[in-house]
């Protein structure tokens, strides 16, 4: 069965961006995938002076179908930076399709895309609403802690999960762009890997910045 491959940033990430794959995956009804273990760059820039190695970790995991590279980007031009990193990964000549993400500015931006599905949990207060665009918050994480009882703080390794469980796939999407460009990054990968087995070597190693569309 072929897997898809996640390259990611953090501890949190570790468990976490499998688990969102794989609903992703179920929603759409993509049964015949599964969801390698991440490799954990740990940033978009030690990713970079290791790129190569990275990706061919990812590419030796067996049955390989795609790599997923999803990664947060605090600063700077989301689509800028994922085209560069693509032209990078293009003159690797990857074996498989990878696809690109940045996160913007952070996973947990899409936690505030689905936050009334997520509130009335974790200490955080039922009716909590998000003013303001989600992909525009800088510290999403310290925003959260500000909104549990004193004591209580948002974790990664703790929370990210569990918050994960409860994004509304739909909600998320209408309300991110960055979203919106995951799901379609996973689309694509399971498009070019059947097109790879079944009919177009010409697809093999095809790389797209944000699922190769500006939703």
């Amino acid at each position: 069965m072929p897997k898809i491959v996640p390259i990611t940033e953090g501890h949190g990430d570790v468990e976490a961006v499998p688990l969102l794959l794989r609903r992703i995956l179920q929603h759409n009804q993509w049964w015949g995938w599964e969801v390698a273990r991440p490799k954990r760059a740990g940033s978009l820039s030690a990713l970079k002076r290791k790129l190569d190695r990275f990706l061919g970790y990812a590419q030796r995991e067996e049955d390989c179908g795609g790599v997923l590279i999803l990664l947060d980007l605090d600063e700077c031009c989301p689509w800028d930076e994922a085209r560069d990193l693509a032209q990078q990964i293009r003159q690797l000549n990857p074996s498989c399709p990878v696809a690109v993400v940045l996160a913007h500015r952070e996973y947990e931006a899409w936690f505030l895309a689905s936050l009334s599905t997520i509130v009335g949990h974790y200490g955080l207060p039922p009716g909590l609403t998000f003013p303001g665009d989600v992909e525009q918050k800088r510290g999403v994480k310290e925003w959260l802690t500000a909104q549990m009882p004193p004591g209580k703080a948002y974790k990664e390794t703790v929370h990210q999960v569990e918050f994960t469980t409860r994004i509304d796939l739909e909600l998320a999407h209408r309300n991110s762009r960055s979203f919106r460009r995951l799901c379609h990054a996973v689309k694509e990968l399971v498009q070019l890997a059947g097109l790879e087995v079944n009919t177009a070597a010409s697809h093999r190693g095809q790389v797209t910045p944000y699922g190769g569309e500006n939703l």
